[in-house]
C-alpha cells in the first residue's frame, strides 16, 4: 500500500479529549424520531447464548470498540454507528475472519435486531472486508461494516460478535464486544463555512476516505496516528450552476472556482490554533509529520467553541488567515480563504469538528443550520440537518454584518 498515496488523499483523524457530559446522553425510547413507534405488543426473543470461545494456548483473539464513546448520528437514512473494532490476535497462529454478526440489544440483554455478514455465496459480502486475515500477534483496525441501522431501532447496547476459522484448519474461534453508543448533539448551532452553493465532494460516509483512516495500520501509526479526528469531516468544493467544481485547466489553482473563496466561522467560539504561510501547491511532504502531525492540514485553523467542541478548517490559502490565536470570532466573521495547501488534491476547504485542538482529538458529529438542500425540484430550506457525500448545499444563514 503506498503510504504516501494515502496521507496525501486523507485528511486525518484523532482521539483524546472528552466532550461535555451535557451534550452526549444514552439513546432511549424518547430520543427516536416521534413518527415512529415501535410495536409494543411485540416481545423480542430470549436472546441465545453466544457460542463459547475455543481455548487456545497461549492467549486469545480481543475486540475493543473504538471510540469511546461511540456516537450515534441521526441522518436521513435514519442511524449511523461509525465505530471502529480494534482486533488483537493474542495467539501464536493466524485466523480469518468468516462471520460477522451485529446485534441490537434491548435494556434486558435480549436481541432486536440481528445482522450476520457471513463467507458463503459466489460473491461473500464478508469480502468487502478487507483485513480479514489475522496473523499470529497481529494488532488491526475494522470499520464496523454494519453502521447504519433503522430509525426505529432504539440503540442501547450494540454487540458484535466475531467469529474466526484457524487459517489451514476447520478450528473456529469467537470473539465478542459490546457497546452502549450515545447520541451526540451539537451545543454550537454551526451554519455553513463557506457561503454559495457547495458540493460536499466526500464527506464521511463508509466509502469515504475520511472514515477509512487507518490509525493501527503500522506506516500511519508510526507517525503518531493515534485516533480519528475527521471521521465526520466535510471536503467543501464550491460549484457553479451546472454542477462544475473549474473551468479551464484543473492543474492552475485559479481554474477552481472555490479558490480564495471566503471561510467563515460556523459558530462563535475563540481561535486557538493558526498555521499559515504553506505553499497552495498540492503537495505534501510527511518529513516532517513525526514532530507535528497537523502538517498534514496545511495552512489551518481551529476555533473553540466551548463545551469540548473544536473546528478545524484546513487546505487554507496562503497568507489568507484573518485571525490570529486568542481572538474571538462571531458566526459567520471572515477567518481565511480556500487554498490548496497540506494534503489537498485540490482546493478545497476541509472542515471538521473534534472533541480538542491536536491531531489526537476524536471527530464529533455536526448538523448544520439554517441551509438549503438541491435535491430536485424547489430546494428545501432547513432550520438543521446532517449532510455527507454528494449532496449539494447552499447556505440560507444572514451573512454576519
Amino acid at each position: 500500500m503506498n503510504v504516501r498515496l494515502i496521507l496525501f488523499v486523507v485528511l486525518l483523524a484523532a482521539c483524546g479529549g472528552t466532550p461535555a457530559p451535557a451534550v452526549v446522553c444514552p439513546v432511549t425510547a424518547a430520543a427516536v424520531d416521534a413518527s415512529v413507534t415501535p410495536d409494543a405488543s411485540v416481545t423480542p426473543e430470549a436472546a441465545p447464548p453466544p457460542p463459547p470461545p475455543v481455548r487456545i494456548p497461549g492467549g486469545a483473539i480481543t475486540v475493543q470498540v473504538l471510540p469511546e464513546p461511540a456516537y450515534i448520528e441521526r441522518t436521513d437514512a435514519g442511524q449511523v454507528v461509525n465505530c471502529d473494532l480494534r482486533i488483537a490476535n493474542g495467539t501464536g497462529v493466524p485466523w480469518r475472519l468468516v462471520e460477522l454478526e451485529v446485534a441490537v440489544l434491548d435494556a434486558s440483554g435480549a436481541p432486536v435486531w440481528r445482522k450476520v455478514v457471513t463467507d458463503g455465496g459466489v460473491s461473500p459480502a464478508l469480502t468487502t472486508i478487507p483485513n480479514r486475515d489475522l496473523a499470529a500477534g497481529e494488532t488491526l483496525l475494522l470499520l464496523n461494516p454494519v453502521a447504519e441501522l433503522a430509525r426505529d431501532l432504539v440503540l442501547t447496547k450494540l454487540r458484535f460478535t466475531l467469529t474466526y476459522e484457524r487459517i489451514g484448519d476447520d478450528e473456529r474461534t469467537v470473539a465478542i464486544a459490546e457497546v452502549v453508543p450515545a447520541r451526540y448533539d451539537n451545543r454550537a448551532a454551526l451554519r455553513l463555512p463557506v457561503a454559495g452553493r457547495l458540493l460536499v465532494w466526500d464527506g464521511h460516509d463508509f466509502m469515504s476516505h475520511h472514515r477509512r483512516w487507518d490509525y493501527v495500520f503500522a506506516p500511519i501509526h508510526d507517525f503518531g496516528f493515534d485516533s480519528n479526528p475527521g471521521r465526520y469531516a466535510y471536503d467543501f468544493v464550491p460549484v457553479d450552476a451546472a454542477g462544475a467544481m473549474s473551468k479551464g485547466d484543473p492543474a492552475d489553482n485559479a481554474s477552481w472556482f472555490g479558490f480564495g473563496a471566503p471561510v467563515v466561522a460556523p459558530a462563535a467560539g475563540k481561535v486557538v490554533a493558526v498555521v499559515d504561510g504553506k505553499p497552495d501547491n498540492r503537495e505534501f511532504d510527511m518529513g516532517g509529520l513525526e514532530a507535528d502531525l497537523m502538517l498534514i492540514y496545511g495552512n489551518h485553523v481551529v476555533i473553540d467553541h466551548g463545551s469540548g467542541e473544536h473546528s478545524l478548517f484546513a487546505h487554507l490559502q496562503l497568507n489568507s488567515i484573518k485571525v490570529k490565536v486568542g481572538d474571538p470570532v462571531t458566526a459567520g466573521a471572515p477567518i481565511a480563504a480556500i487554498g490548496a495547501s497540506g494534503s489537498a488534491m485540490f482546493p478545497h476547504l476541509h472542515y471538521q469538528l473534534q472533541d480538542d485542538a491536536t491531531a489526537h482529538a476524536e471527530g464529533l458529529p455536526s448538523y448544520f443550520h439554517d441551509l438549503r438542500r438541491l435535491r430536485g425540484g424547489r430546494p428545501a430550506t432547513l432550520k438543521v440537518a446532517p449532510i455527507d457525500s454528494g449532496d449539494i448545499v447552499e447556505s440560507a444563514a444572514r451573512p454576519a454584518r
